[in-house]
């Protein structure tokens, strides 16, 4: 005779998570992130260098925890030749912990595949240095001359990145989302490892 009550709890409260509406101020679920910035770390060959990151974002409700979420970095860093750059475009899905529409603090965990260029320079990647003239890498220093720097390395690709972090929302409009990102690059066999803490600025409709 307890299954029906349970039954009828459990379908209440199935419900009133299915009413949550998406986010934003309309509850169109359409957040746009004009601005993310941050510090950004790169990990290869036993060594560390660290940078600044820019992103900007568009991030669409596909229901009250689910969206797709299309940022656009840019990121460059380091010293010397120990040196990192990249830029990329980064779709993806992510999920959000969301029980109700005026809900403060949103955990989320999402994953995207980065599309676009990364590089580093060989000191980074635990490379002897070229001293020779000729390079025939793509570099992001290219300035029409045909002549690159024999000591940085990139390449065009698709990488993986996963997301975390937190928003916080003081009303149903704005937000500050708090979120961390790493991304994996294979570079001439060598494994780099960028970590990237930001925090944006989230318009919401």
């Amino acid at each position: 005779m307890t299954f029906v009550p349970l039954l009828v709890v459990v379908l209440a409260s199935t419900a009133t998570a299915g009413d949550v509406p998406r986010s934003g101020y309309f509850g169109a679920g359409i957040n746009l992130e004009p601005l993310a910035l941050g510090p950004m770390q790169a990990f290869s060959g036993g060594r560390t260098a660290v940078g600044l990151s820019l992103q900007a974002s568009l991030q669409v409700d596909l229901g009250s925890r689910w969206a797709f979420r299309l940022p656009l970095e840019v990121g460059v860093g380091g010293s010397g030749d120990a040196t990192f750059s990249e830029v990329a475009v980064t779709p993806g899905l992510l999920y959000r912990w969301r029980d109700d529409a005026g809900q403060r603090w949103v955990p989320y965990l999402g994953a995207g595949l980065k599309l676009g260029a990364a590089g580093a320079g060989r000191e980074l990647l635990g490379l002897p240095l070229v001293t020779t003239v000729q390079s025939l890498d793509l570099d992001f220093d290219d300035d029409g001359d045909s002549e690159s720097d024999p000591n940085f390395e990139s390449r065009l690709g698709a990488f993986p990145e996963v997301w975390a972090g937190v928003e916080w929302h003081p009303n149903r409009w704005f937000a500050l989302n708090l979120g961390a990102a790493y991304t994996y690059v294979r570079l001439l066999g060598r494994n780099v490892h960028l970590l990237h803490e930001r925090v944006g600025v989230r318009f919401s409709l």
